[in-house]
């Protein structure tokens, strides 16, 4: 069967789901249309579970009682209508077992998936129509009563196993039944046959009729534990989703800096440790971007606290927008220092990095009348990358090469960027 996304908002749906709980009667009653489908969805599941686990135990015990029925039959039955009945018997329980074995090839074929509850509607009636008709055809009175004991399993099958909506089993098993009659009564009629006495129709009319009343009664009873344990599940599912929320938004905020939204630095050094890790076992080469504002001091003094976060922010959303790659880390190393982890790349691709961070900056046009180096907010970059053939390179030293690559910047007039390895060579 096919399930349905759950779009409810889950605060809503946990709500909704406690004041439904919180009803003193399920019975009778019905959820929103698109719960109310789930329900049914969910059901429909069940029962395709439990159809395909009791066909062959099913279609075995039918056999059985079938073989246990025949002996009990032959010597019960008149003479006159012992032939007759031996074949109603046989084609009583090899009706039952075409219906058995019919369920699961009907089920399985996936054309048919979203017409679960007609095909078993179907099934259901001819099941009730062939074992009903059949047993109003045994004559002997010990034999037609036991006849009524195949009748019975299978209306259970149908309230109790099948999960169909209970004024629908009620509809087939009163249909079935009235049809089995009057075709028993036209194969009477035709034929000549010697019709049922009054005392047999009203036998015949009460028990069908009890079965009906009694299978619908519990059918809704078991329905409204259904929805019960329905509900119960869907509000454990609801609770298990906020945890998985909550959880993720902790998470989510111990690695985030909440003044850009950028990595912190303690999840920069998790992801640096991991990056190092792997780029040592591939031999490839892993690139750090020191970035510096300058002159924010003088910028926070003159426009204040506030609006130095403001343009805090709109420095990290140019950072982040300069990251294509998954595995590239933009993070806030400190104030108005920032860090750019970039795995397998090379000093040439963290140059284009670097250059194009510089540019989309400037292109941000941020007033800054304090700064001695532009009418706007500038950077200062530096920019170090190990390619592994020193086995005495480490994380701390790679980071302060580049954190020494923005002091040349600075140190060269600023809003420009530096290479380590073009500084030592």
């Amino acid at each position: 069967m096919i399930k349905k996304q759950r779009t409810a908002p889950i605060a809503e749906e946990d709500a909704l789901i406690r004041q439904l709980l919180s009803s003193p009667r399920l019975l009778f009653k019905s959820f929103h249309p698109e719960m109310e489908q789930e329900f049914w969805d969910a059901l429909a599941e069940r029962s395709v579970s439990m159809i395909n686990g009791f066909v062959f135990p099913g279609v075995i015990f039918y056999v059985l009682l079938g073989v246990i029925n025949f002996p009990i039959v032959y010597y019960l039955s008149w003479d006159f209508f012992r032939t007759q009945e031996l074949y109603n018997l046989a084609y009583t329980y090899s009706m039952g077992i075409v219906c058995l074995g019919a369920l699961p090839i009907l089920i399985h074929a996936s054309s048919f998936n979203r017409y679960f509850y007609r095909i078993i509607g179907a099934v259901s009636f001819v099941g009730i129509l062939s074992t009903a008709y059949f047993s109003l055809q045994f004559k002997t009175p010990w034999v037609a009563q036991a006849a009524t004991y195949a009748v019975v399993l299978v209306y259970i099958l149908v309230y109790f196993i099948i999960g169909m909506r209970p004024v629908v089993a009620l509809m087939i098993g009163v249909g079935a039944g009235a049809l089995a009659l009057v075709l028993a009564y036209m194969r009477t009629y035709n034929y000549d046959f010697v019709w049922y006495s009054n005392e047999e129709i009203v036998r015949y009319v009460y028990y069908i009729g009890l079965i009906n009343f009694v299978g619908y009664v519990v059918s809704n009873v078991n329905i409204s534990k259904e929805r019960v344990s329905f509900l119960q599940s869907r509000l454990l599912e609801s609770d298990k989703l906020q945890a998985e929320r909550m959880s993720e938004e902790l998470t989510r905020l111990s690695r985030e800096d909440p003044g850009t939204v950028l990595a912190n630095r303690r999840y920069f050094n998790e992801r640096m440790d991991e990056e190092w890790e792997r780029a040592q076992r591939s031999g490839e080469a892993l690139s750090v971007i020191f970035i510096d504002i300058d002159h924010f001091k003088a910028y926070n003094d003159y426009y204040g606290h506030m609006q130095g976060d403001v343009t805090l922010h709109s420095v990290a959303g140019a950072l982040r927008a300069n990251l294509h790659r998954s595995t590239d880390l933009a993070a806030r190393y400190g104030g108005e220092e920032f860090l750019l982890l970039l795995p397998n790349t090379p000093v040439e691709g963290a140059r284009i990095v670097a250059n194009t961070i510089l540019a989309s900056i400037d292109a941000l046009n941020i007033e800054h009348r304090k700064s001695k180096t532009s009418k706007h907010v500038t950077v200062s970059i530096g920019v170090s990358t190990c390619s592994f053939n020193d086995d005495e390179m480490t994380i701390a030293e790679l980071i302060r090469q580049a954190d020494e690559a923005v002091y040349k910047a600075k140190s060269d007039g600023r809003h420009r960027i530096r290479e380590y390895h073009l500084m030592v060579e």
